[in-house]
């Protein structure tokens, strides 16, 4: 496609203008050179700069190189003198003395006094004469000589002061000696900055060989403009109006609550009710009423977290609690139970809830009858080991089915559908074993992406042990999904600790769902 290099030209405005025909001149230069020769701010120049180069009218090219600065110490002895120069102005003026008498003339501290020392006789400006346990001063005839001159180290502090900063490359060759000394005695302080250098690109040198106007610009309409009728005869400034905008990020759902809102409103679609956990269960409802045994390596602390404070929970009701240890002890439905003697005690112990079954196990024991439909997303706490797939304190998804005549393959079936709802149509189901369900199958999820099988959800029905306390004769449907999985997976993330690194670059960059 030909470029229409006029209307490229009537699209510059005037500091684009200036900054070209600066460049013109200079064919190459810095960006502090333009600013000096445009009278433009570093800010307006760097924004010419950025504009230019996206028209592909000049190259911008930077490298890393160290500046020096002046510190606010090397500032005051550019003001006042470097403490040898003072010591060196007081001895000759008033003749040779003590160290004491001559820094206390010349204003000088106690240490600034001590520093002058060294550098008096590095410096050869004068010497130290011992005289009845007393050193004296006296001026060397370089020291004469000196004070009618400037040493390299006081003219480069005096030209920070009036620059701010410059570049060790830009020093001139008898000041480059000196840079590392003062930074030495802290004097100045050494930088490294990015240096950018504009350079005219073939499409830059063509525009300015067609030549332009140098012409004011009026950026926007102004009231005094419509009143006076002047905006007739002044220049507007062109826009461009196809110029990409800058991005905008404005406050969104956090990633990982999108996907439990998109999780919930799957489950609510399909009929399920929701229901909350406790953050904080008791040893009961954690584990005894899911018939897992008292001593269970579950309970130890490799894998729920107790709390000393509160010390103890409330027990549930009495007849409840006596169904639940007749189950432990000695069985229900045929079953020999685990045979030990329960302990109540151990019941109430609190711990942080461990598994979102607590909170449908509660449920049941308050809604016996069919039929029930109910899902919890909810915070659960272990005591695992924190690594790329696991945390101690994480989400999990947990729902029931109960109603008279269910069977694994309706269990299957509701599984099923759930995943192919959230983006995952490609299932595959497998025997599973867990404590307080008889049958349990396991779920996989297959990853496009990866081209492999995952692990996403484990499921089963509810064993007698467990429902018979809780005067349930109906089969229940029991699932729990794994929502870290899912989430990595929906989010495209290799490590679970990602969702709670607060990267900002990574939260700017989710989209809504």
């Amino acid at each position: 496609m030909k470029l229409d290099v006029r209307a490229i030209v009537e699209g510059l405005n005037l500091h684009e203008k200036k900054v070209l025909l600066a460049l013109q001149e200079l064919k190459e230069s810095e960006i502090t050179e333009i600013e000096k020769r445009t009278s433009l701010d570093h800010a307006a120049v760097m924004r010419v700069s950025l504009s230019l180069a996206q028209k592909d009218l000049i190259r911008i090219s930077g490298s890393m190189q160290p500046f020096l600065s002046i510190t606010d110490e090397g500032r005051d002895y550019a003001e006042r003198g470097l403490p040898e120069r003072r010591m060196l102005a007081e001895l000759a003026l008033h003749g040779s003395g003590t160290v004491d008498e001559i820094a206390s003339r010349a204003g000088l501290t106690r240490e600034q006094a001590q520093i002058s020392l060294g550098w008096l006789r590095r410096k050869g400006w004068a010497d130290f004469i011992k005289q009845n346990d007393q050193t004296l001063l006296a001026i060397t005839k370089t020291g004469e000589e000196t004070l009618s001159q400037k040493f390299a180290d006081e003219k480069l502090l005096m030209n920070l002061v009036e620059v701010g900063s410059i570049g060790v490359d830009e020093l001139p060759e008898d000041l480059k000696s000196e840079y590392s000394i003062l930074k030495e005695r802290g004097l100045v302080s050494v930088e490294r900055k990015i240096r950018r250098t504009l350079t005219l690109s073939d499409l830059g040198k063509r525009v300015l060989e067609l030549g332009f106007e140098m012409v004011g610009e009026v950026s926007q309409i102004t009231h005094d403009l419509l009143v006076s009728g002047g905006w007739r005869d002044v220049r507007f400034r062109r826009y461009d109006v196809t110029a990409p905008g800058y991005p905008v990020y404005p406050g969104k759902i956090h990633p990982q609550q999108q996907v439990i809102d998109e999780l919930r409103e799957i489950l609510l679609e399909m009929g399920f009710v929701e229901i909350k956990n406790n953050l904080v269960e008791s040893e009961f409802w954690n584990f005894d009423a899911l018939f897992q045994a008292q001593d269970h390596p579950a309970r130890e602390i490799h894998a729920s977290l107790s709390l000393s404070k509160p010390s103890k929970a409330k027990l549930p009701p009495q007849l409840l609690l006596k169904k639940v240890i007749a189950a432990h002890e000695r069985g229900v439905a045929g079953s020999r139970g685990w045979g030990y003697k329960f302990n109540p005690e151990i019941s109430r112990r609190p711990v942080l809830s461990s598994q979102t079954t607590a909170a449908t196990v509660r449920y049941l024991s308050s809604h016996p009858k069919p039929p029930a439909k109910v899902f919890c997303i909810g915070r659960v706490y272990r005591h695992d080991k924190i690594d790329y797939k696991h945390l101690a304190e994480f989400y999990q998804v947990e729902g029931i089915v109960m109603n008279p005549g269910l069977t694994l393959r309706d269990m299957l079936g509701y599984l099923k559908q759930i995943l192919v709802k959230i983006g995952m149509p490609k299932v595959r189901f497998r025997p599973g074993f867990f404590p307080y369900t008889e049958p349990s199958a396991e779920a996989d999820a297959y990853h496009p992406d990866k081209d492999e099988w995952m692990e996403v959800l484990g499921a089963g029905m509810f064993r007698p042990e467990l429902l018979r306390p809780l005067g349930i004769r109906y089969p229940v449907l029991a699932w729990g999904i794994g929502f870290g999985r899912i989430a990595m997976i929906k989010l495209g993330i290799e490590d679970i600790r990602d969702l709670y690194n607060n990267d900002m670059e990574w939260l700017k960059s989710r989209a809504m769902v």
